[in-house]
């Protein structure tokens, strides 16, 4: 059987669902019955008391516990608070905040009772799931620990299969471990010529990353961009929450706020940068509920001499062309540490990002103490980018995983194109 958690009743799944279902049945070289996911309105028994557990103890309200939180060695907590903070009104609502995670804790283990049936009463060859960033997270776990080959289409690899058959494949357990990009080729002068104009592109062009294809541009305001000493890139406090996993911050408001307050014990000059989809009106809810958060912290600090807070679309290249040299541009994670690299600034960003750390381009950390270690020291201590390896990296987004910006090999573009 084929198990997805989408139906073909899109047009855009029917093409992604379908090519998955018909890979799987050519590495099996047999036909497989097509089945859409089915969840159970209440978990069993074992977990209800596995639920209680956590609440008695405290672990469901301990910001430093609930995101590691597992079931039968089944990630849990993560998936579970990413699905709660899709709604912005849990970012405002304490009480709110934890009715759905409530909500979601019990739906996650319906989701667990889910797929124990389908593993023991069914024969699960291979299966879709979409969205693994949310609580579907927890079918990807479940399933890959029976080395079951699972499909799914996320940034940056696009549609891929974990054959956990395959020997590079069996210990992907791991969403996250899925996506990231590894060091899987050399670099020669062609791949570095491609990384490098590839690069160029995505960094002076405005709407080069089609994820910013519908965003409206303004020009830049007049001041001394010189003054600051670091640039905070924000991320949506509501999409796809520890998409790369678990950095000791359950969200991106959690770590915004985090960071500001650092800096400003420090006496450091911040400038604070939205990102450019908060003012992108196509993406409707997502982008009013990030604005909003947005303004929230805008507010919070409006009294204080040395943080500023842009309050439009700005395009990145026209700001690093008004930054000192000395400024250090920290980044959760995201393409601006690869711009801001192009153009040798120094960079801070976390381990849960969508490339390993064997590539030599930022300042990385992996929990909050070193996080705070990063962010007291000066700009010499830190170290600048090894730009044979931003360019290795540019070559995968772009040449090796090409779904990820459009380009005419990928299969958006071919479906498209049909």
């Amino acid at each position: 059987m084929f198990l997805s958690t989408r139906d073909y009743d899109y047009w855009w799944y029917r093409f992604i669902v379908g090519a998955s279902k018909k890979n799987c049945e050519k590495i099996l070289k047999k036909k497989l019955k097509f089945e859409v996911f089915k969840n159970y309105n209440f978990p069993n028994l074992k977990y209800m008391f596995f639920f209680i557990n956590l609440a008695i103890t405290g672990k469901i309200f301990s910001k430093k516990e609930r995101a590691l939180i597992h079931y039968k060695d089944i990630e849990l907590g993560r998936f579970v608070i990413s699905n709660t903070l899709i709604n912005f009104r849990t970012y405002v609502d304490k009480k709110l905040f934890y009715y759905y995670l409530f909500k979601n804790f019990l739906k996650a283990g319906s989701i667990i009772r889910a797929c124990e049936n389908y593993y023991t009463n069914h024969n699960i060859e291979g299966l879709y799931v979409d969205h693994c960033q949310y609580i579907n997270g927890i079918i990807f776990s479940y399933f890959s620990k029976k080395n079951i080959p699972i499909y799914t289409n996320n940034y940056p690899k696009g549609l891929i299969c974990i054959n956990h058959n395959k020997k590079n494949n069996s210990r992907i357990i791991k969403f996250e471990k899925a996506l990231k990009i590894k060091k899987e080729i050399n670099l020669d002068k062609n791949k570095k010529a491609k990384g490098y104009e590839c690069l160029r592109k995505l960094t002076k062009k405005k709407n080069f990353n089609i994820s910013l294809g519908n965003t409206s541009f303004k020009k830049i305001t007049k001041m001394n961009y010189k003054n600051f000493d670091y640039v905070i890139y924000t991320h949506s406090f509501t999409d796809g929450q520890m998409f790369y996993g678990y950095d000791g911050f359950e969200n991106s408001l959690d770590w915004l706020t985090y960071t500001i307050n650092i800096l400003l014990n420090s006496n450091k000059t911040i400038l604070v940068k939205p990102h450019p989809n908060f003012f992108n009106d196509s993406l409707a809810s997502y982008a009013q509920w990030d604005r909003k958060i947005y303004n929230i912290i805008k507010e919070r600090y409006k009294n204080l001499d040395n943080i500023h807070f842009l309050k439009e679309p700005i395009h990145n290249y026209q700001l690093l062309k008004k930054l000192k040299k000395e400024c250090i541009l920290i980044t959760k994670y995201g393409s601006v540490l690869l711009e801001g690299s192009f153009m040798n600034y120094k960079t801070i960003c976390s381990e849960s990002n969508f490339f390993e750390t064997n590539y030599r381009i930022t300042n990385s950390w992996k929990n909050v103490a070193q996080y705070k270690k990063l962010l007291s020291r000066n700009y010499k201590e830190l170290k600048i980018c090894n730009k044979n390896d931003l360019y290795l990296l540019i070559y995968h987004l772009f040449y090796v995983y090409n779904s990820t910006y459009n380009q005419k090999n990928s299969y958006e573009s071919i479906v498209k194109r049909s």
